[in-house]
C-alpha cells in the first residue's frame, strides 16, 4: 500500500516506482481472487458466482467482463468462422471498464446533479430557468459531491471515443455477421490451419480483450491509489489533469479528421471505379497520400495508441507522480500490436495490391506523424 507522501519530495515525480506505488497489489489480490474463484467456479458455481459478484474491487468485475467476452467471441467464431466478433466488441468495452472502475465517483456525481437540479427547478419555478444558473449548480454539486474528476473526465472522454469508433465501424458494415476485417483472410494464408485455430484463441479472443482491458487500467489506478496519495480526498484537476485531458480530445479529433478522409476518399475511388470515369492521381493509385495521409500513412494509429498514453497520463502519472508504472503495460502493448502487427499486415496487402505503394513507404513515415518527403508524381488518368 502507497503511504501518503509528506514534505517536498509528494511534490515530485518518480521515473520508475516500486510495485505497490501504483496500486499492483490491489491489482494482483483481485486477480488471485478471481482466478482462485474461477477454478471453484467448476466444482462450486454457485458458491463461486457468489464470491466473484460479492468482491468489493471492481477489478474483479471488470475481469469478469473480459473473460465473458473474450469466451463469447471465441465461441461465436466456432459457429461462424468470422473473426471479426472482437472488432465489434473493441470500442464498446474499454468505456464500460472505465465506468466500473469509477462508478462509485460517477454514481456519487449524479446523485450531487440530481439535488442541485432539483433544487435549481424549485428556486426557479414562476420566474423562469436561467440555463446558466443550471449549469452553475451542476458544476458547484459535482466539485463539492467528493467524486474524483480525473475519473469523471475519463470517463466521459472514453464515452465519446468508444460512440464514435463505434458509429466508423457501422458505418463500413462492421456490425453485418457477414462482415470480416479484409486483414483477416491474409494472416489465414499465412498460417497451418491448427496453428491458426491456436492464434484465434489465444491472441484474438484472449489476448485481445485482455488489451482492452489493461488500456483502462490506468483508471483503476485513480480509484485506488489516487484516494491514498491525496489522504482520502480527491484534489480538484489541475493544469496538468486538463492538459492531459485536452491531449486525449485533440488525438481523438485528429482520429476523427483522418477517418473521415479515408471514408470520403474511398467513396470516391469506388464511384470512379462503378461508373467507369476517368481517374487521376491518388484515385488512379488507389491509397490516399493528401491530408493527414501526407504525413502519416496511418495517421489513425497513431492517434489511437496516443490517446490511451494521455489516459495513463491522467489516470496514472499524475495521481501517482510515477512517470512509468506497471499500469503502463495497455498502452505500451497497444502501441506494440500497431507497430508490430497490424502496421505489417496492412503494409503487405497494400504494397502486393498497389504498384506505387513503395514509393510512398520512402516517402512518407509509417505511423509517427514526419515531415513528409517529395511528393508522389501524378501518375495521369485512366
Amino acid at each position: 500500500m502507497l503511504s501518503k507522501p509528506t514534505g517536498p519530495a509528494s511534490m515530485g515525480y518518480r521515473f520508475l516506482c516500486p510495485a505497490d506505488g501504483q496500486g499492483m497489489d490491489e491489482a494482483l489480490e483481485a486477480t488471485r481472487y478471481f482466478v482462485y474463484n474461477l477454478y471453484k467456479l467448476f466444482f462450486h458455481p454457485a458458491e463461486a458466482l457468489r464470491a466473484l459478484t460479492a468482491h468489493e474491487s471492481p477489478l474483479v468485475l471488470a475481469e469478469m467482463v473480459a473473460l465473458a467476452a473474450a469466451l463469447l467471441c471465441w465461441l461465436w467464431y466456432l459457429v461462424t468462422r468470422n473473426c471479426s466478433h472482437v472488432d465489434r466488441m473493441w470500442s464498446i468495452v474499454p468505456p464500460i471498464y472505465v465506468i466500473i472502475f469509477g462508478w462509485y465517483d460517477i454514481k456519487t456525481a449524479l446523485a450531487a446533479v440530481h439535488m442541485a437540479l432539483t433544487a435549481s427547478t424549485s428556486n426557479g419555478a414562476g420566474r423562469g430557468i436561467s440555463i446558466f444558473r443550471i449549469l452553475t449548480a451542476v458544476s458547484t454539486a459535482v466539485s463539492n459531491s467528493g467524486a474524483d474528476g480525473r475519473l469523471l473526465v475519463a470517463a466521459a472522454l472514453t464515452t465519446v471515443w468508444g460512440c464514435r469508433l463505434t458509429f466508423n465501424f457501422w458505418r463500413k458494415g462492421g456490425y453485418s455477421l457477414r462482415y470480416e476485417d479484409y486483414r483477416w483472410a491474409e494472416v489465414r494464408k499465412l498460417m497451418h490451419p491448427v496453428v491458426f485455430e491456436v492464434f484465434n484463441l489465444a491472441f484474438v479472443a484472449l489476448a485481445q480483450h485482455a488489451l482492452c482491458l489493461l488500456i483502462t487500467i490506468p483508471a483503476f489506478v485513480t480509484a485506488t491509489v489516487g484516494r491514498k496519495v491525496e489522504g482520502g480526498t480527491p484534489q480538484p484537476m489541475g493544469s496538468a489533469e486538463w492538459a492531459a485531458a485536452a491531449l486525449f480530445a485533440l488525438l481523438l479529433l485528429g482520429e476523427v479528421i483522418a477517418d473521415e478522409q479515408q471514408w470520403a476518399f474511398q467513396r470516391r475511388k469506388y464511384q470512379l471505379l462503378a461508373s467507369g470515369q476517368p481517374r487521376r492521381g491518388d484515385y488512379k493509385r488507389g491509397f490516399r497520400t493528401t491530408g493527414l495521409f501526407r504525413f502519416s500513412r496511418h495517421p489513425n494509429f497513431f492517434c489511437e495508441y496516443g490517446m490511451w498514453w494521455s489516459f495513463y497520463v491522467l489516470c496514472a502519472v499524475l495521481p501517482s507522480r510515477c512517470l512509468l508504472g506497471w499500469s503502463a503495460a495497455g498502452a505500451a502493448g497497444l502501441t506494440l500490436l500497431f507497430h508490430a502487427g497490424s502496421l505489417w499486415i496492412t503494409e503487405h496487402i497494400s504494397a502486393s495490391k498497389y504498384p506505387d505503394y513503395a514509393a510512398y513507404q520512402a516517402t512518407t513515415s509509417a505511423i509517427i506523424p514526419c515531415w513528409p518527403g517529395k511528393r508522389l508524381a501524378d501518375t495521369g488518368s485512366d
